[in-house]
C-alpha cells in the first residue's frame, strides 16, 4: 500500500495547489493497482513539485538554463510519480507487464536512472494504440 502521506512525499496537503489535488487522488489511486500488481514494497522518490522545487532540483544538477528544464513536467500538475528502482527490477516487470500498465492508465519513461517514472496521462506525442513508454 502506498500511503496518502508517501505519495505528497515531502509536502503538506495544503501546499498543493488545490486545483491538482483531484490528479493525485487519481495517481494514487492508479499507483494502488500497480503496487497491488507488482506485489513487491515500492518507494516513492519524487511526487508532485512545485516550480521553486522543479527548479531547484535542476540547479543541483548544474542545469540552469530554463530552455533544458522540462516545464512540461507533469510531476507539476501531480500527474507523475518516481519510485525507486535502483537495480531495474521494477522497470523489467513493468516491460513485462505492459498490458496490465495500460489497463491501470499509466505511461512510463524509458528508465533513466535508479528510478521508473509513471504517470497517469498520455506523453505528448502518444497515439492511441501506441506504446505506453516514452523517452523524455
Amino acid at each position: 500500500m502506498i500511503t496518502w502521506k508517501e505519495m505528497l512525499c515531502s509536502y503538506k496537503e495544503s501546499e498543493i495547489d488545490p486545483k491538482h489535488l483531484p490528479n493525485m487522488k487519481e495517481l494514487h489511486n492508479k499507483v494502488q493497482k500497480l503496487r497491488t500488481a507488482y506485489g513487491k514494497p515500492m518507494t516513492p522518490t519524487n511526487c508532485y513539485r512545485s516550480m521553486t522545487h522543479h527548479l531547484r532540483i535542476y540547479k543541483d544538477k548544474g542545469i540552469t538554463d530554463i530552455r533544458l528544464i522540462p516545464m512540461k513536467s507533469k510531476h507539476l500538475e501531480a500527474l507523475a510519480i518516481d519510485f525507486a528502482d535502483p537495480d531495474g527490477e521494477l522497470h523489467d516487470w513493468c516491460k513485462s507487464n505492459t498490458k496490465v500498465l495500460e489497463d491501470i492508465g499509466l505511461w512510463l519513461e524509458e528508465r533513466q536512472g535508479g528510478w521508473q517514472h509513471f504517470q497517469s496521462t498520455p506523453f505528448g506525442s502518444y497515439k492511441k494504440g501506441g506504446t505506453i513508454w516514452f523517452k523524455p
